[in-house]
C-alpha cells in the first residue's frame, strides 16, 4: 500500500540572501561575525511557518518592531553561517519539488502562485531562494541536533496509540470552486456559493466563477488528492464531507475555496510496523525544536554580534 507522508520542515524563519555587490545597501542594523544585515534585508524577511503558510512582512519597520525581530535575522544568519562550514547545499531539482508540493497542497498553479507572491511583495526569485535557504538550514539542523535525540520503542508506540488517525490511508476525488484573494474575491465566491444553495449545478458554477482555469474547464474536478497532500484548512473541511456534498467557503493564503466531495477511498490503517519510521521522524522533529534555541544560544555566545539599532 503506498502511502505519501506529508513533509514539514523545522524552520523559524527565512532571511533573504544578503544583497549582491555592487549594490546600494541601506544602513547596517547589525553584524553577526563577518556578515552584516541591513534594513533592506530586514525589510524583505519572509516569515515560514511549519503548516507550510508562508506571509510577509510587507511593512516599514520603525526601530521598534526591528528591535522585536532582530534576534531572529541574527539567529538565521548564524544558521546559514553553520551550513555553509558544512558545505550543505540544496539542488534545484529539490527547490522544484518542493514548489510542485505547494501547489499541490494549495490546489494552484504557477500563474496563481506568482499573483499570491506579487500581492505579498515578493518576487518569485526571493521566494525560490527562501525556500532553499529553508532546507539548508533544515539539513543542518538534522546533522547537529537530530543525531543526539534517542527515541525509544516506548516512545514510538505511545505516539502511535494516541495518533492513529494519522496512519489512515485516505484518497478522495474533488471539485473546486477557487477564487483568488484579490480584488473582489469575497464578494465573487459569495455569489458563487448563493448559486449553489440556490440549486445550480457545481460544475456550472466552478465554470463560470473558478479561477482556477484548468479545472474550471472541467466543472472543477481536480482528481483524486491524498489526504495528507491537503492544507490543513482544506483536510479539516473535507473529511467532514460525504460524497456529493459541497463545503462552504474556505479561507486560506491563497483566496477562497468551496470543494465538493465526489468520492472517497478508505484504506486501511497503517501497522505500527509500518508508520514506524514516520513517528520516529515526527518525534525527533519536535524534541529538535526544543533544542534549537540551546544550539542557537551555543553559536551566539561563540560569535561577535554587534546590534547597531
Amino acid at each position: 500500500m503506498k502511502i505519501t507522508l506529508r513533509i514539514t520542515f523545522f524552520v523559524l524563519s527565512l532571511v533573504m540572501p544578503a544583497l549582491c555587490a555592487g549594490e546600494v545597501m541601506d544602513r547596517i542594523i547589525a553584524i553577526v561575525n563577518d556578515d552584516i544585515i541591513t534594513l533592506k534585508e530586514a525589510e524583505k524577511h519572509v516569515r515560514v511557518e511549519k503548516e507550510g503558510r508562508f506571509v510577509s512582512v510587507n511593512e516599514y519597520l520603525t526601530n521598534l518592531r526591528l528591535q522585536e525581530k532582530i534576534d531572529l535575522l541574527i539567529d538565521d544568519v548564524l544558521i546559514r553561517q553553520q551550513a555553509k562550514k558544512f558545505k550543505i547545499d540544496v539542488s534545484d531539482k529539490e527547490v522544484e519539488g518542493i514548489i510542485d508540493n505547494i501547489k499541490k497542497q494549495y490546489l494552484i498553479d504557477d500563474t496563481e502562485l506568482k499573483e499570491k507572491l506579487k500581492e505579498d511583495n515578493i518576487s518569485y526569485e526571493d521566494f525560490v531562494a527562501g525556500l532553499r535557504s529553508n532546507v539548508v538550514k533544515g539539513r543542518l539542523l538534522t546533522r547537529v541536533i537530530s543525531p543526539e535525540v534517542n527515541v525509544t520503542e516506548t516512545d514510538l508506540r505511545q505516539y502511535y496509540d494516541k495518533h492513529k488517525d494519522e496512519f489512515v490511508d485516505e484518497e478522495y476525488r474533488l471539485q473546486q470552486i477557487f477564487v483568488s484573494g484579490q480584488r473582489d474575491g469575497q464578494k465573487r465566491v459569495t455569489e458563487a456559493y448563493s448559486l449553489l444553495q440556490e440549486g445550480k449545478p457545481f460544475e456550472s458554477v466552478a465554470k463560470d466563477y473558478s479561477d482556477d482555469t484548468k479545472s474550471a474547464s472541467t466543472g472543477g474536478d481536480i482528481g483524486y488528492v491524498n489526504k495528507v497532500d491537503l492544507i490543513p484548512q482544506l483536510r479539516a473541511a473535507v473529511v467532514f464531507l460525504t460524497p456529493g456534498v459541497y463545503s462552504s467557503i474556505i479561507t486560506t493564503p491563497y483566496g477562497f475555496h468551496i470543494l465538493k466531495l465526489v468520492e472517497k477511498k478508505k484504506g486501511e490503517t497503517l501497522t505500527f510496523e509500518m508508520a514506524r519510521d514516520s513517528i520516529h521522524e515526527k518525534i525527533v522533529q519536535a524534541e529538535s525544536e526544543k533544542r534549537y534555541k540551546d544550539y542557537v544560544g551555543k553559536l551566539r555566545k561563540g560569535s561577535y554580534i554587534e546590534v547597531k539599532i
